[in-house]
Order: C-alpha cells, then sequence, then structure tokens
C-alpha cells in the first residue's frame, strides 16, 4: 500500500523502521520486498543492463533488503518545510531506514525515470576505518536523494535537455546490505581494495590475439615466449583503464584490425592486465619490469583511460624505479580517453559522481563483460563508505592535484612519439544527461562545468600542456571526436576512425 508524502518536513514512516523527509514534494511511496532491478526499471530501460547490476551486487555479497517505488512532484509552500538542496541546488529527499548494527554495511542505489543510476553513502558514514564501529543496532541511518526530473524543455524547439522538477519524479530506491568482514577478502579496511584485487583482478601479461583479445583466462605468457618476443623485435602492448580488464578494455575493436596489428608486428602483442583501484601505475609498472627480459625490449604502446598513466611511467620515469629500468624501450604510445592532466572525478569529493557516470552507462548501454567492470565499482563504493580513501591510491593517481599526477607531469628525457585520441562528448539521453548536468535548469556539466569531457576524462587533458615533455601533442597527432559524434569514455574502441588511426600509427 503506497504512503502519502504531504511535503511536511517531518519524517513519514512507511513501515519497519523506514520513513522518508520530503519538504516542499508531495506525493507516495511504496515500500515493497526486496525484487529484481530490471523488473522495477522504468519502461524503456534495457533489463539487460539492470540484469547484470543484480549480478554484480550478488557476486559481491551486496544483498537487498527492501524497494522503495517513490513519486513526488512539487507541493504548496509551507513556512514549515524549506526544501532540501543538495551542493547544486537540486531537491532532494530524506530517507531513513534502520541500522542494522556495526557488522553490516548499509547503501542505497536508486534509478531515476530516465535510467540514471546513483549511488548513496550514508551521511553519518565513517571518516575512517574502524570509525563505524561505535554504532549500535536499533539507531537509524540516513541518506539523501536526489529528486531532480529531466525533461526536453518546450520552449524552443531542437534546445538542448533541462534538469527541471515540474513535473512527477520517479525514483526506484534499492537498500543494500553486506557483510563489514567479507568471508573471503576480509574484513573492509584500507587494504580491503588490494585484496580484492589480488584475487578478482591480479597482474597478469597475456597473450592478445585475434583469436582471444575479447575472452578472459587468455594464456599467460612465459619468460621463454617473452624473451622469444624480444629477439623478434618491436612489441606491441595494451594497457587498459580503471576498473577494467584487457579483453573488456579492448574486446570492442573490430578483429580485423587486431588481424592487422598482429601482422605488423609478427604475432608479438601483448596486453598487460594489472589492478587499478588500490596500485598505483608506478606499482604495475614495477610489476611489469620483473617478468620482462633483463635485456632491453622494444615497446609500443596502445592504452585507455588511466593505462596511459601507467604508459608514461614506463615511457618517462623509469630511471627512478633502479636497474630493472632497462628492460623497456618504449618507441610510441597512442593515448585514448587519457587523464593526462588527471580528472576532477579522481578526486574524493568526486569519486561516487565517477562510479555513478559508469554504473548508468553500464546499465543504459551494456557491451562487453558488464558484470565484472560493475563488481570493481561496488568494490569501490564499499570502500567510500567505510572512508577508506587511502586505500584507493590506484584511483587517487588520476586526481589533478594529487602528488602522482604532479610528478608525472615534469620534464622528461624526449624521444617517445605520442599519439591521442579524445572526444568531446555531450549526453543526449536523459538519463546520463540528469546525471551530468544535476542542478535544476542546469544545462552545464556539474563536475566539469564548461569544460569539454568523453563524461570522464577532460578533452583538453589528454593532448594538452602539463609541464610533462611531448606535451602539448602536435595537432597531426590527434584524433578529436566533436559533440555530435556521441562518443564516450567507454566507446572509444568500436569506432571505425580509431581503428584507423591506430593502423596509421603503430607500425
Amino acid at each position: 500500500m503506497a504512503t502519502q508524502l504531504n511535503g511536511s518536513n517531518q519524517f513519514i514512516a512507511l513501515g519497519g523502521g523506514y520513513a522518508l523527509r520530503t519538504p516542499g514534494l508531495r506525493g507516495e511511496a511504496t515500500l515493497a520486498p526486496p525484487e529484481s532491478m530490471a523488473t522495477r526499471a522504468a519502461t524503456g530501460v534495457p533489463d539487460d543492463g539492470f540484469a547484470s547490476l543484480d549480478r554484480a551486487l550478488r557476486s559481491e555479497n551486496v544483498t537487498e533488503v527492501k524497494l522503495i517505488d517513490l513519486s513526488l512532484q512539487p507541493g504548496p509552500a509551507r513556512a514549515d518545510a524549506a526544501p532540501l538542496r543538495g551542493s547544486q541546488g537540486e531537491p532532494q529527499v530524506e530517507l531513513e531506514i534502520p541500522d542494522l548494527g556495526p557488522e553490516v554495511g548499509q547503501i542505497v542505489v536508486s534509478v531515476d525515470d530516465a535510467g540514471a543510476v546513483r549511488w548513496h553513502l550514508p551521511d553519518d558514514r565513517a571518516n575512517g576505518p574502524g570509525v563505524a564501529s561505535t554504532r549500535s543496532a536499533g539507531a537509524t541511518r540516513r541518506f539523501r536523494i536526489p529528486a531532480t526530473l529531466v525533461i526536453q524543455a518546450t520552449d524552443a524547439p531542437g534546445a538542448a535537455p533541462r534538469s527541471i522538477f515540474g513535473a512527477v519524479a520517479r525514483r526506484v530506491l534499492k537498500v543494500l546490505v553486506y557483510p563489514i568482514t567479507d568471508p573471503l577478502i576480509g574484513a573492509i579496511s584500507e587494504h580491503f581494495a588490494e585484496r580484492w584485487e589480488a584475487k578478482k583482478r591480479p597482474h597478469g601479461l597475456r597473450s592478445f590475439s585475434p583469436g582471444n583479445f575479447a575472452a578472459p583466462g587468455a594464456h599467460l605468457l612465459t619468460p621463454a615466449e617473452l624473451e622469444s618476443m624480444r629477439t623478434g623485435g618491436p612489441v606491441l602492448m595494451f594497457i587498459h583503464g580503471t576498473f577494467s580488464t584487457a579483453h573488456g578494455g579492448f574486446g570492442e575493436l573490430p578483429v580485423e584490425t587486431v588481424r592487422e596489428l598482429h601482422r605488423r608486428y609478427g604475432g608479438r602483442v601483448v596486453a598487460l592486465d594489472h589492478p587499478t583501484l588500490a596500485s598505483t601505475p608506478v606499482d604495475n609498472v614495477q610489476w611489469l619490469l620483473a617478468q620482462l627480459p633483463v635485456a632491453t625490449m622494444q615497446m609500443d604502446i596502445v592504452c585507455h583511460s588511466r593505462g596511459g598513466l601507467v604508459a608514461r611511467v614506463l615511457a618517462e620515469r623509469l630511471a627512478a624505479l633502479g636497474p630493472t629500468a632497462s628492460r623497456v624501450d618504449v618507441r610510441r604510445i597512442a593515448f585514448v580517453g587519457v587523464p593526462n592532466s588527471g580528472t576532477a572525478l579522481a578526486d574524493p569529493d568526486h569519486m561516487v559522481d565517477m562510479i555513478d557516470r559508469l554504473t548508468t552507462v553500464l546499465t543504459l548501454s551494456p557491451t562487453g563483460p558488464v558484470t565484472e567492470t560493475l563488481e570493481a565499482l561496488i568494490t569501490a563504493i564499499k570502500m567510500l563508505a567505510h572512508g577508506a580513501l587511502k586505500g584507493l591510491g590506484g584511483l587517487a593517481s588520476m586526481n589533478p592535484g594529487g602528488p602522482f599526477l604532479r610528478t608525472l607531469n615534469m620534464p622528461s628525457p624526449p624521444g617517445v612519439d605520442y599519439f591521442a585520441v579524445a572526444s568531446n562528448y555531450e549526453p543526449v539521453d536523459r538519463g546520463l544527461r540528469g546525471l551530468v548536468s544535476g542542478a535544476a535548469d542546469g544545462v552545464l556539466d556539474r563536475v566539469f562545468a564548461n569544460a569539454g569531457n568523453d563524461l570522464v576524462v577532460p578533452t583538453d587533458g589528454v593532448t594538452g600542456g602539463n609541464g610533462g615533455t611531448g606535451f602539448p601533442l602536435a595537432d597531426a597527432n590527434v584524433l578529436t571526436f566533436p559533440p555530435q559524434a556521441g562518443v564516450m569514455h567507454t566507446g572509444f574502441f568500436r569506432r571505425a576512425e580509431v581503428s584507423e588511426r591506430l593502423l596509421a600509427w603503430m607500425t
């Protein structure tokens, strides 16, 4: 049975210890038993994306305990009910749930009627590992939920979508719980992501052929095979980005492109699988160097997202890593959507925004190994919910103001040819548009403002000047997709133009 929400400043009980406060907003909410997110998703949202989210939650030992179907619209002004507002001025509501005690983690995920997925952490979440132990059963936890509806402006034909609140806005809220101590990984602390990746995303130097590049579990190369490659000529290495894997990050490349690269490099094509949440790019490079032959291996690199920072350590900072530095000689790098100047989404204040964007993309446009990528996103959310930021050094390496990029973006010996692919992506579907703009009547990206970006990485940050040798890149070495091309951070390798440039650059 639906509970009526009257727009007051008081919490309205939904039953079972659940309550909502919706000052200035009226509507109704229905508290329901656990149910597949795909079943509850709004009409037009693809079920397979939400089915992948459900699978990822189960895989990571996260259990849904309640669903709240929420519909809201502006109510009459009340002197005792000043609306709740977020940092961008967007209307919000507050959800109160029973606190299940210090051994249980609790988060909320919401889906709006346009398909945008948002993760919500408790307002009382710990400021560091161990703080949550002061919680007690019988108390409550509270979550702030945005209540903005995105519609197409009607006052100007063809106008950009505006984020407004002027009609019924629907949200499905999924209340999730998980054990603080995972039976296989251990307790959530600053080492949780490191242990999770060691089990599910370990380092590996794998073969990358036309027959296996899009598949998991490819053959891991032996020292003898690597030595044979080294003596045969330059090696082409693929390095994936954050939350991803080699087969997930590059699986949308046309097989014809991989086949031609294999022919050009005489079969000497490999991929580096590596942890990206806890390990820094320097950690990744140190592991790689330990696997390579003692004699120098010439190398060309195709990299995506954070993988480009790993590539730059190989090209620019090996001298600081000791005697193993002589094992690699990088000739050229193709950066694809690489945060060479960082991304604001890696700032601690915006990491949840990054995870929201990627979750929404994976559910609205599911391609490739969606579930395994969502598992990594869920692991990061657990870490953030428990204030374990020190354990996310891999993500922090992309922070524009962080120590890693300050060190990386300094002059280095020249001699490496740099190429790049970037995109200025502007969402046109309601789900991503609302997630990106956020604020009432907003059309700008609320994280990047006026700066063009591919949803995750600033467009100019891929190729522009950053203090490092070789930057800014020459125009002739750059492919930039304009907004009308509709290329987002996760969609580069399905584009024919990217294959054409890779084949032009990698010889």
